[in-house]
């Protein structure tokens, strides 16, 4: 698991001054990619070194409270499971002042060969990102 600190800014937010709905899930794909390259993975390295990449099969979001301009944030971010050709990933994003959950999310991901064709979760991402028992 990981934490990723995260600063709104001004052009992150609407007119209001409140985080719009898509840079949520900006901020879900740098905690996931956060994830891996703690874990020495680079998209192109699993691509050469693998013969797999994973894509994003499925986001759930849970838009708990908002975020406005200039607030601290806290993602934090790790694998809930590893199932036959799936990573679920797990995120939680909090205001650091208060301690307030904004958003909790689920991304599933599925892993494609060079032909474009699913398969199992290679055993290195089972080994390097196993399942966090604090997280989900």
């Amino acid at each position: 698991m990981i934490t990723l600190p995260i600063t709104v800014l001004a052009f992150e937010t609407d007119f209001g001054g409140v985080v719009s709905n898509t840079r949520y899930l900006e901020y879900l794909e740098r905690g996931r990619y956060e994830l891996f390259h703690s874990k020495g993975f680079t998209i192109s390295g699993i691509w050469e070194e693998q013969g797999v990449q994973f894509v994003v099969r499925r986001a759930e979001v849970d838009y708990i409270a908002v975020a406005r301009h200039e607030d601290k944030l806290e993602l934090r971010t790790g694998v809930e499971s590893h199932t036959g050709a799936t990573t679920v990933v797990f995120h939680e994003l909090k205001r650091v002042s208060d301690g307030v959950v904004i958003l909790r999310a689920k991304q599933t991901l599925a892993y494609l060969n060079t032909r474009w064709r699913p398969v199992r979760v290679p055993e290195i991402f089972m080994q390097l990102l196993p399942v966090d028992a604090d997280g989900g």
